[in-house]
Protein backbone atom coordinates (compact mmCIF):
# COMPACT_ATOMS: atom_id res chain seq x y z
CA UNK A 1 0.00 0.00 0.00
CA UNK A 2 1.36 3.62 -0.45
CA UNK A 3 1.53 5.72 2.12
CA UNK A 4 -0.56 8.49 2.06
CA UNK A 5 2.42 10.90 2.86
CA UNK A 6 4.06 9.63 -0.26
CA UNK A 7 1.22 10.91 -2.44
CA UNK A 8 1.92 9.36 -5.68
CA UNK A 9 0.59 10.66 -9.19
CA UNK A 10 0.75 8.53 -12.38
CA UNK A 11 0.00 8.70 -16.07
CA UNK A 12 -0.03 5.25 -17.44
CA UNK A 13 -0.68 4.13 -20.62
CA UNK A 14 -1.50 0.49 -21.41
CA UNK A 15 -1.01 -1.54 -24.46
CA UNK A 16 -2.95 -2.22 -27.09
CA UNK A 17 -3.64 -5.71 -28.88
CA UNK A 18 -4.26 -4.28 -32.24
CA UNK A 19 -3.62 -1.28 -34.30
CA UNK A 20 -6.88 0.34 -34.71
CA UNK A 21 -7.87 -0.09 -30.81
CA UNK A 22 -8.30 3.20 -28.81
CA UNK A 23 -4.99 4.43 -26.66
CA UNK A 24 -6.37 4.15 -22.98
CA UNK A 25 -4.75 6.50 -20.16
CA UNK A 26 -5.03 6.02 -16.35
CA UNK A 27 -4.06 9.19 -14.59
CA UNK A 28 -4.49 9.69 -10.88
CA UNK A 29 -3.23 8.34 -7.38
CA UNK A 30 -1.76 4.97 -6.89
CA UNK A 31 -3.92 3.24 -3.87
CA UNK A 32 -1.64 0.21 -4.01
CA UNK A 33 1.67 -1.28 -5.79
CA UNK A 34 1.21 -4.95 -5.80
CA UNK A 35 3.29 -8.11 -7.66
CA UNK A 36 0.28 -8.25 -9.95
CA UNK A 37 -1.20 -4.93 -10.20
CA UNK A 38 -1.42 -1.37 -9.16
CA UNK A 39 -4.88 0.01 -7.69
CA UNK A 40 -5.10 3.67 -8.51
CA UNK A 41 -8.15 6.41 -8.54
CA UNK A 42 -8.02 7.87 -11.30
CA UNK A 43 -9.80 9.50 -14.40
CA UNK A 44 -9.33 7.35 -17.62
CA UNK A 45 -8.81 9.05 -21.35
CA UNK A 46 -9.86 7.30 -24.53
CA UNK A 47 -9.29 7.97 -27.97
CA UNK A 48 -7.60 6.98 -31.14
CA UNK A 49 -5.15 7.44 -34.12
CA UNK A 50 -6.75 10.92 -35.18
CA UNK A 51 -8.08 13.29 -33.24
CA UNK A 52 -9.30 16.40 -34.67
CA UNK A 53 -10.23 18.04 -31.78
CA UNK A 54 -10.98 17.51 -27.97
CA UNK A 55 -14.36 16.06 -28.12
CA UNK A 56 -12.66 12.83 -30.17
CA UNK A 57 -11.37 12.07 -26.23
CA UNK A 58 -13.62 9.97 -24.34
CA UNK A 59 -12.70 11.21 -20.30
CA UNK A 60 -14.38 8.58 -17.73
CA UNK A 61 -15.50 9.43 -14.22
CA UNK A 62 -12.83 9.21 -11.15
CA UNK A 63 -12.92 5.89 -10.00
CA UNK A 64 -11.15 3.18 -8.54
CA UNK A 65 -8.95 1.07 -11.39
CA UNK A 66 -7.26 -2.05 -10.88
CA UNK A 67 -4.34 -2.36 -14.21
CA UNK A 68 -2.40 -5.51 -13.89
CA UNK A 69 1.35 -4.59 -14.76
CA UNK A 70 0.60 -7.55 -17.83
CA UNK A 71 -1.11 -4.48 -19.32
CA UNK A 72 1.47 -1.48 -18.51
CA UNK A 73 2.60 0.00 -21.62
CA UNK A 74 4.49 3.24 -19.90
CA UNK A 75 4.41 5.02 -16.22
CA UNK A 76 4.92 8.59 -15.97
CA UNK A 77 5.28 10.16 -12.34
CA UNK A 78 3.35 13.28 -12.25
CA UNK A 79 3.78 15.83 -9.36
CA UNK A 80 2.37 14.50 -6.68
CA UNK A 81 0.22 18.25 -6.32
CA UNK A 82 -0.87 17.49 -9.55
CA UNK A 83 -5.13 17.78 -9.70
CA UNK A 84 -6.15 15.30 -11.62
CA UNK A 85 -9.66 15.33 -10.62
CA UNK A 86 -9.74 19.27 -11.65
CA UNK A 87 -7.69 19.54 -14.38
CA UNK A 88 -8.57 20.38 -17.98
CA UNK A 89 -7.85 19.40 -21.69
CA UNK A 90 -6.66 21.91 -24.52
CA UNK A 91 -4.93 21.72 -27.75
CA UNK A 92 -1.60 23.65 -27.85
CA UNK A 93 0.78 23.29 -30.93
CA UNK A 94 -0.08 19.75 -32.08
CA UNK A 95 -0.50 18.46 -28.27
CA UNK A 96 -3.17 17.37 -26.03
CA UNK A 97 -2.10 18.91 -23.02
CA UNK A 98 -3.83 18.26 -19.32
CA UNK A 99 -3.25 21.32 -17.19
CA UNK A 100 -4.58 22.48 -13.32
CA UNK A 101 -3.16 25.37 -11.99
CA UNK A 102 0.07 24.88 -11.17
CA UNK A 103 1.15 21.86 -13.65
CA UNK A 104 0.95 20.71 -17.38
CA UNK A 105 1.43 17.86 -19.42
CA UNK A 106 1.02 16.45 -22.57
CA UNK A 107 -0.92 13.17 -22.86
CA UNK A 108 -1.17 12.80 -26.64
CA UNK A 109 0.82 14.35 -29.78
CA UNK A 110 -0.01 14.15 -33.43
CA UNK A 111 3.48 13.47 -34.00
CA UNK A 112 3.91 10.77 -31.60
CA UNK A 113 1.99 7.52 -33.82
CA UNK A 114 1.61 5.47 -31.02
CA UNK A 115 -1.24 7.76 -29.73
Amino acid sequence: MVEENKRKIWKVRTIKNYPQAHNHLFIGNVLNIENSFVRMKCRTYHFGRSMNSLKDIKVGNVGIRIIPWSRIEIINELAATFDYRQAKLSLESGNVVLSDEKSSYVIASSYDSRY
